[in-house]
């Protein structure tokens, strides 16, 4: 009887197994840094609320604003010049108050109603950092002056000083010693770099090697 079918989709499946492995300790790792992220996020938003409160930014005046002074401009445009003139920092109430007096509508609770709908489809743009409270999320970002971050050759020289250190542990490297990332998103820069250098497949490999090590023991 010729076994070789059965000896090919078993080869088959311990690929699938080992692929499935890896997948799951992705997972774990991704759940790791989600977690981290909430806790970053959290203290942040704390210390933006000392901050208002600290210099009241809440209470800092806006000109006298004419009617039509928002002409021809959209509530997401309008939304984010307040937050601007507040150090990124928007209240809903004292929005609404400004459009009244710039005659966007005569409704308080129809301004209100567009704000809110506004901030929904600005999730990437605005921050919630309390009831009616916001932050304008590119407000304070870095712009970038157009010269490579050497982000990937630090990457490598923390590798090759370090070849132990994991992904994870070159992102904290970085964030602990100040590296500009020219305004880009530390977490997807450092992973780019990562790929880019090919430090992702050296891990794919070590783990598939482990999980090997662990079948024979087993």
């Amino acid at each position: 009887m010729n076994d070789s079918w059965i000896r090919e989709t078993m080869e088959l499946l311990e690929d699938w197994e080992t692929e499935k492995a890896n997948l799951e300790l992705r997972v774990d790792e991704l759940g790791e840094q989600i977690d981290e992220l909430a806790i970053r996020i959290a203290a942040t938003h704390a210390l933006i609320q000392a901050y208002i409160k600290k210099h009241d930014i809440t209470s800092l005046p806006w000109e006298h604003v004419p009617p039509g002074y928002f002409a021809n401009k959209s509530y997401p445009e309008m939304l984010v010049e307040i937050a601007q003139k507040r150090q990124g920092y928007l209240k809903v109430a004292d929005a609404v108050e400004i459009m009244l007096d710039a005659n966007v509508d005569g409704d308080r609770r129809a301004i209100q109603a567009n704000i809110y709908s506004a901030l929904r489809r600005m999730r990437k743009r605005f921050s919630k950092i309390a009831p009616g409270e916001y932050r304008h999320i590119n407000h304070a970002r870095k712009q970038s002056d157009g010269k490579p971050s050497g982000l990937r050759q630090a990457v490598k020289e923390l590798k090759e000083k370090n070849p132990w250190m994991t992904k994870k542990e070159v992102l904290r490297a970085l964030l602990r010693s100040g590296f500009d990332f020219k305004g880009k998103k530390p977490g997807n820069a450092v992973n780019m770099a990562w790929v880019y250098l090919g430090y992702d497949k050296e891990e794919k490999q070590s783990k598939t090697s482990l999980l090997t090590i662990d079948e024979m023991s087993s």
